[in-house]
């Protein structure tokens, strides 16, 4: 792997030649960046990971007092450089200054090639260079430009920034992906005395989160955040997903691999954790309500049985080792009610031996998970248990349906 040298060339090869056009830049996975050019300076870069949800973060970041409500999404959904044309509209109608403008493009040029330069990095990626005469029509959005600027000034300022990424070991942590944490328990060891800060990272490190918009909440520069977290990268305490780009009212032109489906709205299913320890409720909390489920945990075994028949939950994690009745026997009584015979029971126990999973599975048990809770084993649990189970409600009817993002996954 090299550092973005076949981008770097291609676009230092255009100084000097009056060059009006774009570079379209894509990755193996249907990515896209588009890299806008006028008599070989930069007008605009767009596309990638989040184009939308970017679009949003970088607003309210340098424009902190832009009533949003004030943009006229509606008009410039008709151009290919949508976002563009935002800017030059608030420019217009004096609700942004000179310089935030400017501002807003210079981030966006350099964020967009800076994305460019990591992913080529990391593998090889298709150019199309197409040229334009004359100039951008008006269809672009990129008509009245707004700055031009010298390649060779942004790719100064980049370069610097890309050696700091390679000197501290980052070039693999994508800033747009999510942090999420994979061992709660091991994490919380390295805070001792410093649980509020563990609750703030507990807050943010959920898998919603790009790196990006984390670095904004806590007022840091991607880069220092990234520095920050990749202790807990390496030692596999967390890790970074993929996650979708924030969903768009109206089609727009420019944000790449966009398609949308209608989806039944439905209530979230209930995932109930029977355990005495406290801990170990607060770590299967924050997975399954960050999952996008209902969670109750229920800490008194006594109480177990009858607060699970008056919620009929679609799920139980249930405890080996409990006081007064262990987690065979309450897995016994749920399995001898009929209406709960066919709820998925998973044990959780430290003790991960044949006997105890043999003895979990003549109790009814569907499942044996083993402790410490592990974020990816539990959520694959309940992945593997409600896949094929249809959740009922009073809302699921066909007259009820919001608009969700598809990105085919």
């Amino acid at each position: 792997m090299s550092s973005s040298g076949v981008f770097k060339k291609a676009l230092l090869s255009l100084k000097g030649k009056k060059f009006t056009g774009r570079i379209d830049v894509k990755k193996a996975d249907g990515k896209e960046w588009r890299v806008y050019f006028c008599l070989s300076r930069l007008v605009w870069a767009d596309g990638g990971y989040h184009p939308y949800r970017e679009w949003q973060r970088l607003l309210e970041k340098n424009c902190p007092d832009l009533d949003t409500h004030l943009l006229d999404i509606q008009k410039s959904k008709e151009f290919e450089c949508w976002n563009y044309h935002l800017i030059v509209s608030l420019l217009q109608r004096f609700l942004i200054t000179k310089e935030q403008a400017l501002s807003l493009i210079k981030i966006k040029i350099k964020q967009a090639l800076f994305d460019i330069y990591q992913a080529e990095f990391i593998e090889k990626l298709k150019y199309d260079v197409i040229t334009i005469e004359d100039n951008f029509p008006e269809e672009s959005g990129l008509k009245t430009s707004v700055s031009l600027l010298k390649i060779e000034s942004i790719l100064m300022e980049l370069e610097v920034e890309w050696q700091h990424w390679q000197k501290f070991g980052l070039t693999h942590l994508i800033p747009h992906y999510a942090p999420v944490i994979k061992n709660p328990v091991l994490l919380q060891q390295h805070f001792k005395g410093k649980e509020k800060t563990y609750k703030k990272l507990v807050s943010l490190l959920n898998g919603k989160y790009p790196l990006t918009e984390i670095a904004d909440k806590l007022n840091l520069t991607i880069f220092k955040i990234t520095v920050w977290l990749k202790p807990y990268f390496e030692q596999d305490l967390i890790t970074l997903i993929e996650i979708e780009d924030q969903p768009v009212a109206i089609t727009l032109i420019g944000v790449t691999n966009q398609n949308y489906k209608i989806t039944k709205t439905t209530y979230q299913q209930l995932i109930v954790c029977v355990d005495d320890s406290s801990q170990i409720c607060e770590i299967m909390e924050h997975i399954i309500t960050d999952a996008g489920y209902q969670y109750l945990s229920i800490r008194e075994p006594l109480k177990a049985l009858s607060q699970i028949l008056k919620r009929k939950p679609d799920l139980i994690f249930l405890d080996l080792v409990m006081p007064i009745i262990n987690g065979y026997e309450l897995c016994s009584q749920i399995r001898r009610v009929s209406a709960l015979k066919d709820v998925p029971i998973i044990i959780l126990t430290s003790n991960d031996g044949m006997i105890d999973r043999l003895r979990s599975k003549l109790v009814g048990a569907n499942g044996f998970l083993g402790k410490p809770i592990d974020q990816e084993k539990v959520l694959a649990k309940i992945k593997s248990c409600l896949s094929g189970k249809k959740t009922t409600s009073t809302l699921d009817s066909p007259e009820i349906l919001q608009l969700t993002t598809d990105t085919g996954k």
